[in-house]
């Protein structure tokens, strides 16, 4: 029995000792000279390199893994940058500048394979699409009203994104179980239905059912996105203060705005001003709420800093797997849903607009 112990004893510290805590790349990558500034991301700041006549050797310690992760080429005013899925384990890169930023992969990585493999699929819909969108700028350019161009390639735009979305369900049902599947689930949030979120679901091996993304995909089950007239999802979220409140509590008698909106998105934080301004002249008839999407209140104290200490700002240490994210299929910031003092749903409103204002007016008259 003492063996046993000795011997188990030793496993555990051998794992201790031997587990990768950083992710190492090594390789080479032609077509960047010593000189060139480049940058990884994954870590809890980016981290700045060079390459030594190609050889590329940097390591970072990833909070999260595996994640995404980013290699940045800053090439005189431009900034080249390509993506890959990675954990904290050694790879290797052999690629050349004009590989970026697809057409690179990480070698021996347990996960950037099925990334690349992913996006091997959609390789052919984006050159379709983006040849569709230089014809219809073309036709702008030579004086076609562009809601005529528009109109000209929607069915055909139409066809390529369905087919698209396809091939991505497919690829979810097989790969559900993997990190990288899991990871896609809230990116098609707004695109399966949910009798396709019910088929994902009941292909998920139950050691992943705890999983923060299978949890999402539940959520996604038992949900339906919102249509007009349809009343709101309740949930829970934190204040400023770290207290619990409902967004329910937020009902009183007036319409209600529910804004999501993030500190690291560029026009949210042009939005936040602009905001905090139209939530003071519309306090009589419209209640105010920000949710924001980051998972932690430093970064949500920051974005309330941008709306010049006003308002009611909420968030959720789950962030975008957060179940009020899947429940009102949140895909972008900002994103602005305006709601009936009764709790039902009236319009949404998809970036910021300049005259916000007069269109929650319209709505509400």
């Amino acid at each position: 029995m003492t063996n046993r112990i000795i011997v188990l004893i030793t496993l555990l510290l051998s794992v201790g000792i031997f587990a990768q805590d950083k992710l190492h790349i090594t390789g080479k990558i032609t077509g960047i000279d010593n000189k060139t500034k480049l940058s990884i991301s994954g870590g809890e700041k980016e981290k700045e390199f060079y390459l030594k006549d190609g050889v590329i050797d940097v390591e970072v310690s990833l909070k999260e893994a595996p994640t995404s992760v980013s290699i940045s080429v800053y090439d005189d005013n431009d900034i080249i940058r390509t993506y890959f899925y990675l954990g904290n384990e050694s790879v290797t890169i052999n690629a050349s500048i004009d590989d970026f930023p697809n057409e690179v992969v990480a070698k021996n990585s347990k996960y950037d394979g099925l990334r690349y493999e992913n996006y091997l699929l959609s390789k052919d819909f984006d050159k379709k699409s983006n040849d569709i969108d230089e014809i219809i700028e073309k036709e702008i350019e030579e004086g076609t009203k562009s809601e005529v161009v528009y109109a000209k390639y929607k069915d055909e735009l139409n066809t390529i994104r369905k087919e698209y979305v396809r091939r991505q369900y497919e690829f979810l049902k097989k790969h559900i179980n993997t990190d990288y599947g899991r990871r896609l689930i809230r990116f098609y949030q707004d695109q399966f239905t949910v009798e396709q979120f019910k088929t994902l679901y009941s292909l998920v091996d139950s050691v992943n059912m705890d999983r923060s993304e299978i949890k999402f995909l539940k959520t996604l089950c038992d949900s339906k996105q919102l249509e007009i007239g349809d009343m709101y999802y309740d949930f829970t979220a934190l204040n400023l203060k770290n207290k619990e409140v409902r967004f329910s509590d937020y009902y009183n008698g007036k319409y209600v705005l529910l804004d999501f909106s993030n500190v690291y998105c560029w026009f949210c934080g042009k939005a936040a001003p602009k905001t905090a301004v139209i939530e003071e002249e519309l306090k009589d008839k419209v209640m105010y709420v920000t949710y924001h999407t980051g998972d932690n209140l430093q970064e949500a104290q920051k974005y309330y800093e941008l709306k010049g200490k006003k308002g009611n700002i909420i968030w959720n240490k789950e962030g975008h797997l957060h179940p009020a994210m899947a429940m009102y299929r949140n895909m972008s910031t900002p994103s602005y849903l305006l709601f009936s003092p009764e709790g039902k749903f009236i319009k949404e409103i998809n970036g910021f607009d300049t005259d916000l204002k007069a269109i929650i007016l319209k709505a509400i008259e």
